[in-house]
């Protein structure tokens, strides 16, 4: 299957149309072994990950080798594989610069020593990263930075860590958290010499939002991580109490779901001034061009139905994320989840798709309203098995939200059980380029009609 960032987005962004590039380049035809063939054709990057620039938007993605290509192949692979792999990463980077955001590309550079071309590279940010055999290192030093000169001379820009002092300066600084306490991470650019303190600043590996947030708030450029632990709705620390705006929502939605009358329904959206006007937008908006303009509140409830209005009140409460500093990538991300949870429940065949794209949403709301996760289950009244899966991460749905996490955190193996029963890494990394294409088209839809999901 190929990637919907490869048949879609050029339509979907605008972009010129361009031939589409396979997940996995061509093998040089030097005779190369079975296990290149096999690396070759096999998942050869992990599934993208949001890039959030200072002003809290998602400004490119991130694409990384994955992690079990580079644990079960990185000693043992032979050079005209690690090219494949290579000349795929920064295909699909490439691909994304076409379309106006940010491609970072992180590569190992016992990997990158051996790229046979990268000339390929326009418009990339090229992230070094330590040789995954350390032992070889210093010696493929002087074959990288050639590289990194072709990278540059191709148009990409190539950053690494200013604690390298490698005898060429970055063209942007490339930091990793990991395990580092943000606060001493952030403490380094001090050390650096004069020449490199005016870097922009590329912070891999966040672990959690309030992390992200403080990195952003403290002068660095881009970041990028795995955002909600464990696919989970880990309350923040500083729980807010529940908003009337949310209150009155979530009434709503239990009026909905218990099957009230309509008529309780209209009459609960007009005594909200502020619903009353973002529905009324909603139905007046390009998506509802052949509606009559001037549609009354009892015209909009009757022409969206019950499902589809539960799921536009359910999108509703992502917008009091307004308050985060990273709020625009946050319902960015949270449309993403929401779409590829339900992407992944059509493809196991799950009765009712649509609880598990309410769950994608339930699952972040934690973080985006700064709320409990019960009273996120509270809210919009989940069914039992969404409640498990976010109170007791137990259930029949908790292997969706794992899943998920796999994806946000590039730990997708095909040796997963669930990820064989959905068709593979390969076909869920292709979803969740379709789902952030769905994501992006929605949130740009929304901008364009002056509000928000």
């Amino acid at each position: 299957m190929k990637s919907f960032l490869q048949r879609l987005l050029p339509q979907i962004f605008g972009a010129p149309t361009a031939q589409t590039v396979s997940a996995a380049a061509p093998v040089p035809t030097n005779s190369p072994s079975p296990d290149t063939k096999i690396a070759a054709e096999s998942p050869v990057t992990g599934p993208r990950r949001p890039l959030i620039a200072s002003d809290g938007s998602i400004a490119g993605f991130e694409f990384h080798i994955s992690d079990h290509i580079l644990g079960r192949l990185g000693q043992r692979i032979e050079p005209h594989g690690r090219s494949a792999h290579v000349t795929a990463l920064l295909t699909s980077a490439r691909l994304l610069a076409k379309t106006g955001r940010t491609g970072l590309a992180r590569v190992p550079i016992d990997w990158l020593a051996h790229a046979a071309a990268v000339e390929g590279a326009a418009g990339v940010w090229v992230g070094l990263e330590p040789a995954t055999d350390l032992n070889q290192q210093s010696l493929l030093l002087p074959t990288v930075l050639q590289q990194a000169q072709q990278l540059r001379a191709a148009g990409a820009k190539v950053g690494w860590d200013p604690a390298c002092a490698w005898d060429m300066a970055p063209d942007f600084a490339l930091l990793q958290q990991g395990t580092e306490p943000m606060v001493k991470l952030l403490q380094q650019q001090k050390s650096w010499p004069a020449g490199l303190q005016d870097l922009p600043i590329v912070v891999t590996d966040v672990v959690d939002v309030e992390d992200l947030e403080m990195a952003l708030y403290h002068g660095i450029h881009f970041a990028c991580g795995t955002l909600a632990p464990a696919g989970s709705a880990s309350a923040p620390q500083q729980l807010l109490p529940l908003p009337p705006e949310i209150h009155r929502v979530g009434h709503l939605l239990h009026q909905l779901d218990n099957g009230s009358d309509t008529a309780l329904i209209v009459s609960g959206i007009k005594s909200d001034v502020g619903l009353s006007y973002d529905l009324l937008k909603r139905i007046n908006s390009a998506s509802f061009a052949q509606i009559q303009a001037g549609a009354s509140i009892d015209q909009a409830v009757l022409l969206l139905g019950r499902n589809a209005l539960y799921r536009w009140l359910s999108l509703l409460l992502v917008r009091f994320a307004g308050r985060r500093k990273v709020s625009s990538a946050l319902q960015e991300i949270t449309l993403w989840r929401s779409r590829l949870l339900e992407l992944l429940a059509q493809q196991n065949q799950e009765p009712a798709p649509d609880q598990l794209f309410t769950l994608g949403l339930a699952s972040m709301l934690s973080l985006i309203l700064k709320i409990s996760p019960d009273d996120v289950v509270t809210t919009l009244n989940l069914p039992d098995p969404a409640r498990q899966a976010l109170l007791e991460q137990a259930g029949p749905w908790q292997a969706y939200l794992q899943i998920v996490w796999q994806v946000e955190s590039h730990q997708l193996d095909d040796a997963n059980d669930m990820v064989a029963r959905l068709g593979g890494a390969a076909h869920i990394t292709a979803l969740a380029d379709e789902a952030w294409a769905w994501a992006w088209a929605a949130e740009h839809e929304n901008r364009q009609d002056g509000h928000r999901p």
